[in-house]
């Protein structure tokens, strides 16, 4: 009779807490806005519970909202083969009225057949000026992405992905771009190098290393 007295109580604040009996949700909104290591590849059938944004959501409890804008394959250039900004999930992003949004592109980017530094750069900056000019002001955060290394240990990842780009080139990038923006950045590069044992084919994680990434981030946005 307690537990069950307890689920209800805890399900009646949730609702409280959302609106849903009327009043204003007042949760704090969190956008993550991403490729595939947002989606929760690697991790398909459990990504409801075990992506980052969903381990995330866990950790920060009822008083925040978290919600997964990846898209598989997505690119921050517009010149990619899948740019995020021609996704669906870009546009609910942009209407999801964030508080803060966690946005991460560059894996894809650093495809052989992607690879442009200048039309990355202009993609990725493009995407930060547009969530910070949002009509919420929300507090963009720009993360830096994961280490990928290959599985036969040449310069090519699978699905074409080139490490020695995502360790260089994309963090130049990003760290140059958040210092124009005036964005903070989030390294998830350092946090997961040497993580190799978390790792699904070296560019995607098990629950275990997505778990390590929603720690990170939650240390910093808490």
């Amino acid at each position: 009779m307690v537990i069950l007295l307890a689920a209800v109580v805890l399900v009646f604040f949730v609702l409280f807490n959302s609106g849903f009996f009327g009043g204003n949700d007042e949760r704090i909104r969190i956008s993550c806005v991403g490729d595939s290591l947002t989606y929760g590849s690697g991790v398909i059938k459990t990504r409801d519970v075990d992506s980052y944004p969903a381990k995330l959501q866990k950790k920060l409890g009822t008083s925040h909202l978290v919600s997964n804008f990846g898209v598989r394959n997505a690119t921050a250039s517009a010149d990619g083969d899948l740019p995020y900004i021609g996704s669906t999930q870009y546009k609910k992003s942009l209407e999801s009225e964030p508080d803060i949004v966690l946005l991460m592109l560059g894996t894809n980017d650093s495809k052989t057949y992607n690879w442009n530094a200048k039309s990355y750069e202009e993609g990725i900056k493009s995407l930060v000026q547009t969530y910070k000019n949002l009509d919420t002001n929300p507090t963009v955060y720009l993360m830096i992405s994961p280490y990928c290394f290959s599985l036969d240990g040449s310069d090519i990842a699978e699905y074409q992905v080139q490490p020695k780009v995502v360790a260089g080139k994309i963090r130049d990038i990003v760290e140059k771009v958040a210092a124009e923006e005036g964005v903070e950045v989030i390294d998830l590069y350092s946090v997961t190098v040497g993580k190799e044992e978390r790792y699904r084919d070296g560019i995607h994680f098990d629950a275990e290393g997505y778990k390590i990434i929603a720690d990170y981030i939650y240390d910093i946005i808490k």
